[in-house]
């Protein structure tokens, strides 16, 4: 399969008898940093790293952090009809007679007449009243209200500074797991400028994770170009896209960000609500199925099931249904990026020739930059990597059409033969990073 498979970790995974069984299926996990506690987390890591060794199979750890989000605070569980006026206060903790939001920035954007989202769009209130440190609502539709739920103003950005103090503390407990961490995953960025900051506050926590960039508002859609450059990664985040635009807009929101990071040479996941009926049903609807094989269809990097797998009943059908999908999808990329410099040339001669033999393509990368570049022009052929380090397969493992192997070698000439061996049998155009000099490229035909 070209496009790879993310599952969320969660109590639905946490109660598998096997987790082995879903780690097979999937290329990563993501675990959600707004939620797990430090004794989730090392637990969760320990089992993705012991299931890594014993299969040796790379799979990618994110870390997704909370970001500057609204959230209501703690509160015992408040049950909302339509119709029914609720409160919004200014406070930490609520015994339930009015919902709790612990962050000013809330109440300095709402005003009357703003509707108020929550529980990803199913909750809708309208504001009929707002001042200082109050706002009351009436509830358009009905739902419960819990501890830690995300608030969103529609059409409107909170104007919270970064960094925010609970990405500080996970950075914390991330940093004493840094060698486990492959990716972090920043929620809510606004610019290009703010990509930048959190990436220098990741390195000073130790990490050398690579830096994600979650597309959740309208204002990071306008600077998409500037966040793709800055970024590592792009996610396009629909959930919380969904809740600043209409419905029938997101189809074309998440093509333009597909769209603008595949000219960008960088790679980009679409997440959240893919196979959203799976929460309660062992399979898809039509519509997911369809969603899904569009968005593998435009050469995306990596899918990415959320409450499917984390708090859903049936996390292993969910997977296995999006492998399904995707193992079947015909690839049809929005284009390819114009080579930036000698280097994205040479890797574009390598995906055109082994595109015109019918050959794959074997790379040795010792910092895994040769095999991004070859996947980023989507030859239609597989993209075996050797590599020296575990830290560099586990991010190759979430590049479109790349399949780590881990392959130790004190040269890249060493690393190539060895990786060679691996598929005696097989059409290869081999290679690997430009270093200057005379250079080789290595072509097996197999008739």
């Amino acid at each position: 399969m070209y496009t790879k498979v993310v599952a969320t970790l969660g109590p639905s995974t946490d109660g598998l008898a096997d987790l082995g069984q879903l780690l097979e299926l999937v290329d990563g996990v993501r675990i959600n940093m707004s939620h797990a506690t430090e004794r989730e987390l090392e637990a969760r890591v320990k089992a993705v790293r012991r299931f890594e060794k014993d299969r040796g199979k790379p799979i990618a750890v994110i870390a997704d952090l909370r970001g500057p989000s609204v959230r209501t605070g703690l509160m015992e569980p408040l049950r909302i009809a339509a119709g029914a006026k609720i409160v919004f206060k200014l406070a930490d903790k609520s015994d339930g007679s009015f919902v709790p939001i612990p962050r000013r920035e809330f109440f300095d954007v709402v005003e009357r007449g703003d509707e108020i989202l929550m529980l990803d769009g199913k909750l809708v209130l309208k504001a009929i009243a707002a001042s200082g440190q109050l706002v009351e609502a009436e509830a358009l539709s009905s739902g419960e209200i819990t501890s830690n739920k995300a608030v969103v103003v529609k059409g409107k950005d909170f104007d919270i500074p970064l960094p925010v103090e609970e990405d500080l503390a996970a950075l914390a407990v991330l940093a004493r797991y840094k060698e486990d961490i492959d990716y972090v995953a920043l929620s809510l960025i606004k610019n290009g400028a703010e990509i930048s900051l959190m990436k220098k506050i990741v390195e000073e926590h130790g990490l050398v994770a690579s830096v994600m960039a979650k597309i959740e508002t309208k204002g990071a859609v306008d600077r998409i170009d500037e966040i793709t450059d800055a970024a590592d990664y792009i996610v396009v985040a629909r959930g919380d896209l969904a809740l600043h635009y209409g419905l029938e807009y997101i189809p074309k929101v998440q093509r333009t960000l597909i769209e603008r990071a595949l000219a960008k040479g960088k790679p980009v996941a679409v997440a959240t609500q893919l196979l959203d009926s799976m929460q309660t049903n062992p399979t898809p609807t039509r519509a997911e199925v369809n969603d899904v094989y569009a968005a593998a269809s435009l050469g995306v990097d990596s899918l990415w099931l959320t409450n499917e797998t984390a708090s859903g009943s049936y996390p292993l059908e969910a997977v296995s249904w999006l492998r399904k999908v995707i193992s079947v999808a015909e690839v049809r990329p929005l284009g390819r990026p114009s080579p930036a410099n000698a280097r994205d040339k040479f890797a574009e001669a390598v995906a055109d020739m082994a595109a015109d033999l019918g050959a794959d393509i074997a790379v040795y990368s010792m910092t895994g930059t040769l095999a991004k570049r070859v996947a980023k022009f989507r030859p239609p052929v597989k993209i075996f990597a050797g590599v020296k380090e575990a830290s560099v397969a586990r991010k190759l493992a979430l590049i479109w059409g790349v399949e780590p192997l881990l392959l130790p070698a004190q040269t890249y000439e060493e690393g190539l033969e060895k990786l060679m061996a691996r598929f005696p049998d097989r059409t290869l155009v081999a290679t690997y990073g430009l270093k200057g000099g005379v250079h080789t490229i290595k072509i097996n035909i197999k008739d």
